[in-house]
């Protein structure tokens, strides 16, 4: 008989929810309904963090087909794209809380991420066009993918030269974000005045204009429950450019200035 993970691993299941001190704020409970589906995925020896990964890329593969095909079949990305999105965040607390940890294992959620980007804005590129017959929405998807794409050139390539100026710039920002996440501990179990709520309030949901992967599949599902495709282009095509040329100018300030905010999480 296999050994029983979730009894093993000697660890609360809730702790294994990496801090969102920087996160969007889908990702305040993307994580948490991944969580409840902690339990079960540990005790099962079959599942591990890199095949959650790959199932989770295949889902969002598939709603990306459908999405793309469009008709009654759509409406099942609808599900799918939220699904593939809970795994996603299962993967990473499976691996921490089995002990599975592993180099390749981040690679890979990593890459994938990113490719899941191109396939959604592709499909749902494709959708509009075949709805509406405008090239207008092929140039937005390309458009939304590249602002995506360019906000992670812009956060590694300021990280690399963080880096050249402070040789040990990534451990005094691991030091700072362990920091970070100690404060943010201490102020949710805190005793919270009104003004002490409104700021609360604001820390948890400061990055309401963000749009990252949990925005992708929230917005996306929504966009097919309504079948308007073309609005998901625009809001993503015209925000992720946007947001890259806000994150352009503000790490270019961060890296001529060198200052303690290089520490922080580079949010991408």
């Amino acid at each position: 008989m296999q050994p029983d993970r979730l009894n093993t691993s000697g660890k609360d299941p809730a702790s294994v929810v990496e801090p969102n001190f920087f996160s969007n704020w889908g990702d305040l409970w993307y994580p948490l309904w991944a969580n409840r589906l902690l339990g079960l995925a540990s005790r099962q020896a079959w599942v591990s963090p890199n095949g959650v990964t790959i199932t989770s890329f295949v889902l969002y593969a598939a709603a990306a087909c459908l999405i793309g095909r469009g008709g009654e079949g759509a409406m099942l990305a609808g599900v799918l794209l939220p699904l593939s999105y809970v795994l996603d965040c299962l993967d990473g607390q499976l691996a921490r809380f089995t002990g599975q940890t592993s180099v390749v294992g981040d690679y890979l959620d990593k890459t994938l991420d990113v490719l899941k980007i191109g396939l959604i804005n592709a499909a749902f590129a494709l959708a509009a066009y075949r709805m509406t017959g405008e090239v207008v929405y092929v140039f937005l998807g390309f458009l939304s993918c590249f602002g995506f794409l360019f906000r992670y050139y812009i956060k590694l390539e300021t990280m690399f030269s963080a880096i050249n100026h402070d040789p040990a710039y990534l451990d005094r920002s691991r030091l700072r974000r362990q920091q970070l996440y100690a404060t943010l501990d201490a102020q949710s179990r805190a005793d919270k005045s009104f003004t002490g709520h409104l700021q609360w309030l604001w820390l948890r949901h400061h990055s309401l204009l963000a749009l990252d992967e949990a925005e992708h599949v929230t917005f996306g599902a929504l966009a097919i429950a309504v079948q308007r495709p073309d609005l998901w282009l625009w809001l993503f095509g015209i925000g992720q450019m946007l947001i890259a040329l806000v994150r352009l100018v503000q790490r270019g300030r961060q890296i001529v200035a060198q200052d303690g905010s290089l520490t922080y999480p580079l949010r991408k």
